[in-house]
């Protein structure tokens, strides 16, 4: 019988983390999610049967990410049997540490693990962040307030401590020290949120993001095509123009390299084309007037890019008075990169960006995150995708979906200030949760030894 309840628990668990983790807006279904399965697995008799358990629920959490990308990047198959194993291991540690150490210990070394695990991963990963736990918090906006202090890190942890708190709590309601351990930080993390959404935003700019499906990457294959595109596109800047935007984006690989853009508006255009020293060129083109300058992109998405010469630099105009930077799409699922805008204190990025249609909301809201770790706005233009003007606080400000006909989307959108303690100090939080997980699990095999 207990065997049913526990398959009954995994699926469940692994249902809701299905629906939760990258799907869509229901992000916070992650807080309660696990809590089925992780009631099951303290008092569940044998290891070998919660982590099959667990793998299970984790592996059916990954259904989101295999739909989105396993047609075009059989990769993401691996990947979500990586990330089901991490989640069967601190399932296993949760219930170890519960038995032979605490209950308390055992609330802070699963959230623990599963912070420092996704850290170690998007440090060596070619995907940078992605598939992080954290990225679920993005529309839960006082949690997601502590990305500006600990990153996605920070997010990680407390979309994790909740519900092995809340699994605990069934368990031990009166056991003091296990629900202090994960209510104190969520509770400070939930006042600290409220107060930074209370904070006053920059001067807003009015910003233009230009899409057109009908022409996704259209330029690679017919680079012939580019005079009727770049005329299609003149016209959509033409009729733009009358609302007087500060700057308008217009999505990765759109043009060809050379294509000139003029107006009284900031430009900045996501161009394609041979490099003159061979492989291709991925580049955002910044027009300024009668100045051109460039950024090339500097992540290329594994299996589909390889061609791609890879940048290495920054760049950062003013626009109005205020600071903005550039990047291209998958730029921003690396918080590392992005935090070298952070400490400029810049106030807005305009990232041309192209997805893949089914992950829209998925790759969309990754950016988001980096806006409020950095204390900058964005405006990210995408073709298959989402245009998506947000705050530096994580507020969508617009918001439109693109298709296969010309789309348009204009608002004013308050820059921000930058300056936040994330950029400032970096990961110190993902590492401080690595020594924490280390020495939890050390604790446990002594005391299993001893």
């Amino acid at each position: 019988m207990k065997q049913l309840w526990g398959i009954g628990a995994a699926l469940l668990s692994g249902a809701l983390l299905a629906a939760s983790r990258d799907t869509g807006q229901f992000g916070w279904l992650v807080l309660v999610a696990p809590v089925p399965l992780l009631v099951y697995a303290l008092y569940a008799p044998r290891a070998w049967v919660v982590f099959g358990l667990a793998f299970t629920a984790g592996l059916m959490g990954e259904a989101g990410p295999m739909w989105f990308y396993g047609r075009v990047l059989p990769l993401i198959y691996g990947l979500a049997v990586y990330q089901a194993l991490v989640f069967a291991l601190a399932v296993v540690l949760l219930r170890g540490l519960y038995h032979r150490v605490s209950p308390a210990a055992a609330v802070l070394g699963f959230a623990a693990m599963t912070a420092a695990i996704e850290y170690l991963y998007g440090m060596v990963s070619p995907n940078g962040s992605f598939g992080a736990l954290g990225y679920t918090m993005v529309d839960v906006l006082p949690l997601l307030q502590t990305a500006s202090l600990a990153g996605v890190a920070g997010l990680s942890f407390l979309a994790a401590i909740i519900p092995a708190g809340l699994a605990v709590l069934c368990l031990r309601p009166r056991d003091m020290s296990a629900l202090a351990v994960w209510a104190v930080p969520v509770v400070a993390a939930l006042v600290f949120g409220f107060w930074q959404l209370a904070q006053p935003s920059g001067p807003s700019l009015r910003i233009a993001l230009l899409s057109d499906d009908r022409y996704a990457g259209r330029i690679y294959d017919h680079p012939e095509a580019n005079a009727e595109l770049a005329a299609d596109f003149a016209s959509q800047i033409a009729e733009a123009a009358g609302q007087k935007p500060a700057a308008i984006v217009i999505p990765e690989k759109m043009l060809a390299t050379g294509t000139k853009l003029t107006s009284d508006s900031v430009i900045v255009a996501g161009l394609d084309g041979p490099a003159p020293q061979g492989g291709r060129l991925n580049v955002a083109a910044l027009y300024e007037g009668a100045a051109t300058r460039f950024y090339l992109k500097k992540r290329m998405v594994p299996g589909l890019e390889g061609e791609y010469q890879r940048g290495h630099d920054e760049l950062v105009t003013s626009i109005d008075g205020q600071s903005v930077g550039i990047a291209i799409c998958k730029d921003m699922d690396f918080a590392s990169d992005l935090r070298l805008y952070g400490k400029r204190d810049v106030g807005l990025m305009l990232v041309p960006a192209w997805d893949f249609d089914r992950d829209a909301y998925l790759h969309g809201r990754m950016a988001v995150v980096r806006s409020v770790e950095n204390g900058f706005s964005l405006a990210r233009s995408a073709s298959q995708g989402l245009m998506t003007l947000n705050d530096s606080k994580g507020r969508i400000i617009a918001e439109k979906r693109t298709i296969k006909v010309p789309s348009m989307l204009v608002g004013d959108l308050p820059t921000g200030h930058g300056h936040t303690l994330y950029s400032r100090i970096g990961d110190a939080f993902a590492q401080a949760m690595m020594v924490l997980w280390v020495g939890l699990l050390a604790l446990l095999i002594w005391r299993r030894l001893h």
